[in-house]
């Protein structure tokens, strides 16, 4: 048990340190998780920031609203249209890659 201490307090310490950060949620336990602890630690230096498209079900997509606005979390949602990359759509060994330059790098 005391591990698990040790590595939310490092976690805490790493988030202090960084002073603002914007957290990738998409709703699942990893990133709710990590957006929760940072705004705590962080207050309002903290944005979430999710993608939607049409491979991100509308039920997930709402349940990420809720929760940021139950926390009063700062929260962008950019719009992602993976699948018009064919190498996407074509499900092709390398579509990750794809998919997250739609997704991270044309938005910006």
């Amino acid at each position: 048990m005391m591990e698990i201490k040790e590595k939310l307090n490092n976690l805490k310490e790493i988030l202090k340190k960084m002073e603002r950060v914007a957290v990738a949620f998409s709703g699942g336990v990893d990133s709710t998780f990590l957006l929760k602890v940072a705004h705590d630690v962080l207050g309002d230096d903290v944005i979430a920031i999710t993608a939607r498209s049409l491979t991100f079900p509308q039920r997930e997509y709402q349940e990420t609203v809720e929760f940021t606005k139950k926390y009063g979390i700062k929260h962008i949602t950019i719009d992602s249209n993976e699948l018009e990359k064919e190498e996407v759509y074509n499900n092709t060994i390398d579509r990750c890659y794809f998919c997250k330059y739609e997704t991270f790098f044309k938005n910006v």
